[in-house]
C-alpha cells in the first residue's frame, strides 16, 4: 500500500504543464495518542514511556483556481516519531507515509489576482501571503516496539484532517519560503496486541485502548520553487 501511495503521487508530480511550482517542507512535531499513552503508563515494563515528538518531511506540487485565491498543494509526506526508553535497549516508534490534500484559502485576498504565486505580487506580504489551510489526508502507519520479546509491530491505513496557517514570503520571483503551523487529527488508529506486548492483563477497558486517535502539532518551513511561466 505504501508503494502505491508513492507511485500515485510521483505520477502526479510528473504530469506536464506550462508552469509549475514544487515545494519541499520539513517540520518538528509533537505527538499524542492518549489511549496508547494510558496503556504504556500502566505497563510494568521497566522505563516504559510514550512518544512525545518527532519530525516530518514532505514534497508537494502547486496549482490554483483561476478566479479566486484558493490554491492546492497535494503532498507526499513522511513522518517519524520515536522514544528511547531509559533502559537504552528499547525503542517505541511510529511512522507514517501520507497523502495530504492541502488547500490554502488566502482569506485577506480571496478576490485578488492569482495569475502568479503570491511571492511575485506587489503589496503587503501578510495580506497577499497569509492563508488558512484545510487538509484531509490518508496515511499508511506502522508502529513498533524494538527491544522487547518478539519486537511487536502493527500497520494500518488511517484517515486524518489537518488545519493550519502560514505566510508566503517571497525571496524572488522563483523562490518562496513559508513558515507554517499545523494541527492534525488522525482517526481510529489501531495497534493490535499492544496490551499483550506491554504485559498488561487484557480487559474490555484496557483492550479498547488499542484504538486511539492521534494528534500532532507542528511548526515547519516550506521552500517553493516556480518553474516556467
Amino acid at each position: 500500500m505504501k508503494q502505491l501511495l508513492v507511485i500515485l503521487f510521483l505520477s502526479f508530480l510528473m504530469m506536464p504543464t506550462l508552469s509549475a511550482q514544487y515545494g519541499i517542507n520539513a517540520s518538528y512535531q509533537t505527538f499524542s495518542a492518549s489511549d496508547w499513552e494510558g496503556l504504556i503508563q500502566s505497563s510494568e515494563l521497566p522505563d516504559a514511556a510514550p512518544i512525545e515528538s518527532g519530525f516530518a518531511v514532505g514534497i508537494d506540487r502547486w496549482f490554483r483556481l483561476k478566479e479566486a485565491r484558493v490554491e492546492f498543494f497535494p503532498e507526499l509526506n513522511y513522518a517519524r516519531y520515536s522514544v528511547d526508553w531509559s533502559d537504552n535497549t528499547t525503542t517505541l516508534r511510529h511512522q507514517q507515509i501520507s497523502l495530504f490534500a492541502n488547500t490554502h484559502f488566502y482569506i485577506f485576498d480571496l478576490a485578488g489576482d492569482c495569475d502568479c504565486p503570491t511571492f511575485s505580487k506587489d503589496g503587503n506580504f501578510v495580506k497577499k501571503g497569509f492563508y488558512v489551510e484545510v487538509s484531509p489526508g490518508l496515511s499508511y502507519a506502522t508502529s513498533s516496539i524494538k527491544g522487547i520479546s518478539g519486537d511487536p509491530s502493527n500497520s494500518s491505513l488511517i484517515l486524518s484532517l489537518g488545519l493550519g496557517v502560514g505566510v508566503d514570503i517571497g525571496l524572488s520571483d522563483l523562490l518562496t519560503i513559508t513558515p507554517m503551523l499545523r494541527f492534525r487529527r488522525h482517526f481510529g488508529a489501531e495497534w493490535e496486541d499492544l496490551t499483550e506486548s506491554l504485559n498488561l492483563i487484557s480487559s474490555p477497558i484496557i483492550s479498547e485502548g488499542e484504538k486511539s486517535g492521534l494528534e500532532t502539532f507542528s511548526f515547519g518551513l516550506r521552500f517553493g520553487l516556480r518553474l516556467g511561466e
